[in-house]
C-alpha cells in the first residue's frame, strides 16, 4: 500500500512541476484516480509543505477550479554546465527557476584532474549557496556536458578538442564526492528536455533544435518524445561530411560540417584572414578582452565588413545545407537555433533560411517553423536542472 502510496504522490508531483499548475479534477483525469483519492492524495502533499493550493483557474463557464502548484523551496537542485563556454553553475528551486548563475572559464589545456577540480569547486559553491537561503536539501546534481555521453552509466566518453577527457565515470566520481543523486547528459539532449517540457513551443510533436557554437550539436523530439540513441545520445550534427578533402576535424576524419562550419572553425578563418593582411574591421567589434569572437563576427558581417560577411554566407551555406537534409527526411513541425552563433545577431540566422529555402523541398520548406530556441545563453545550464528535476520526479524508490 505504501509502495502504492508513493508512486501516486511521485506521478502527482511530476505532472504538477511540468504543467506549472494543475486542479484536482486534471489529476484524476491524468492519473485515472477517483475524486476521493486524489483528495486524499492532494491533502497528503499539502501537509508535507510540497504543494500549495491557491490561485483559481480561468472560467470556462461554471466553478472556478483551484489549482495546485509546487512549493519552490522545499529542496535544491545543482546544475552544471560543462562546454566550451566554462563550467556554468547554479542553484535551482523545485520549480526550475535558476538563482546564482556562475561563469568559471576553462582552458583547453587543462588535464583533467584540473578540470573535474573546478567542477568539484563549482558545486561546493552552490551547495554553500543554498544552503544560506535555506536548510532545504540538495536532491540532485543535473550535469550537460558537450561530448558523448553514456547516460546510463553516466560516463563522459569524451569532450570535443580535450585531448585527456576520455571515459571520464562523472557520475560516479560526484556522486562519491557529495553524496547525491547525479544526472550527466549530452548538453543538447538536455537542452531538448527543456524545450520539451517548458520551452516555447512545447506542445509541438515534432521538432529538432540545433546548437550552433564552437561543437555544431543536434536534438529532436519526435511524436512529443525527446529521441535517444540505444547506448549514448544522439545528435551528432557537427560530424555530418559536406565537403571533400575538408579540413582535418578533430573527430579523424575530414570534411565534417563542424570543421568549416562552427563557431570554432569561423573564428580561426577571421583570424587567418587577419594574419594574411585581408582588409576587416571585425577587430572594431570585439569585446574588451580583445578576442576575436563569432560574436563580433557577426556584428561586423551586420555593419557591412565584405570578410565578415562572406564568411557567414559560407558558413550559412553550409549549415543550410545539412539541417535542409533532415528536414527533407524527417519533416518536423518547427526547427530552433541556439549557442553563439546565433544569441546577439539576426545576421547567420537570416542567412540559413535563405538557404533552406534553397535546399528544402518546397513543401517541406513552406510547413516549418523557423526560430530561436527559448532559453538563450541559459540553455545549457536550463536543461541540467531539467534532466535533474525529471529523474527527481520519476523516481518512486
Amino acid at each position: 500500500m505504501k509502495n502504492l502510496q508513493k508512486k501516486r504522490e511521485t506521478a502527482a508531483l511530476f505532472h504538477i512541476w511540468s504543467n506549472r499548475t494543475l486542479s484536482r479534477g486534471q489529476i484524476a483525469d491524468i492519473l485515472n484516480l477517483k475524486p476521493p483519492t486524489v483528495s486524499a492524495l492532494v491533502s497528503d502533499l499539502i501537509k508535507s509543505g510540497r504543494v500549495v493550493e491557491g490561485k483559481y483557474a480561468d472560467s470556462s463557464g461554471g466553478r472556478r477550479a483551484k489549482l495546485l502548484e509546487m512549493v519552490p523551496f522545499w529542496g535544491w537542485i545543482i546544475g552544471l554546465e560543462f562546454s566550451s563556454r566554462g563550467i556554468i553553475s547554479c542553484v535551482a528551486d523545485m520549480n526550475g527557476d535558476l538563482y546564482n548563475v556562475v561563469n568559471t572559464p576553462i582552458s583547453m589545456q587543462w588535464d583533467k584532474e584540473r578540470i573535474l577540480q573546478n567542477l568539484r569547486d563549482a558545486i561546493r559553491r552552490q551547495i554553500q549557496y543554498a544552503h544560506r537561503r535555506s536548510g532545504s536539501s540538495i536532491f540532485r546534481i543535473g550535469v550537460a556536458t558537450s561530448g558523448l555521453v553514456d547516460e546510463t552509466s553516466g560516463v563522459s566518453i569524451n569532450f570535443p578538442r580535450l585531448e585527456d577527457w576520455k571515459d571520464i565515470p562523472l557520475r560516479k566520481i560526484l556522486e562519491q564526492d557529495f553524496q547525491v543523486r547525479t544526472i550527466v547528459e549530452n548538453r543538447i539532449t538536455a537542452v531538448t528536455y527543456a524545450e520539451n517540457l517548458f520551452g516555447a513551443k512545447k506542445d509541438t510533436r515534432d521538432a529538432l533544435i540545433f546548437q550552433l557554437g564552437p561543437g555544431l550539436g543536434m536534438g529532436m523530439i519526435l511524436g512529443g518524445h525527446v529521441r535517444r540513441g540505444t547506448k549514448w545520445s544522439v545528435g551528432e550534427f557537427g560530424h555530418i561530411a559536406v565537403t571533400e578533402n575538408g579540413p582535418l576535424c578533430y573527430c579523424g576524419k575530414r570534411g565534417c560540417l563542424e570543421s568549416v562550419a562552427s563557431d570554432f572553425a569561423l573564428v580561426a578563418q577571421a583570424l587567418q584572414a587577419i594574419r594574411e593582411g585581408v582588409n576587416t574591421r571585425i577587430p572594431e567589434f570585439v569585446e574588451s578582452d580583445g578576442e576575436i569572437t563569432a560574436e563580433a563576427i557577426c556584428k561586423a558581417a551586420e555593419d557591412g565588413d565584405r570578410l565578415a560577411h562572406g564568411m557567414i554566407e559560407r558558413v550559412g551555406h553550409f549549415i543550410a545545407t545539412g539541417v535542409a537534409n533532415l528536414l527533407n527526411v524527417l519533416g518536423p513541425e518547427v526547427i530552433m537555433f541556439s549557442g553563439t552563433m546565433v544569441e546577439s545577431s539576426d545576421v547567420l540566422l537570416d542567412c540559413i533560411r535563405r538557404n533552406l529555402r534553397v535546399h528544402t523541398l518546397e513543401y517541406i520548406e513552406k510547413n516549418v517553423q523557423v526560430t530561436r530556441a527559448t532559453f538563450g545563453a541559459n540553455s545549457g545550464i536550463q536543461g541540467a536542472v531539467t534532466i535533474a528535476l525529471q529523474d527527481f520526479f520519476s523516481c518512486t524508490e
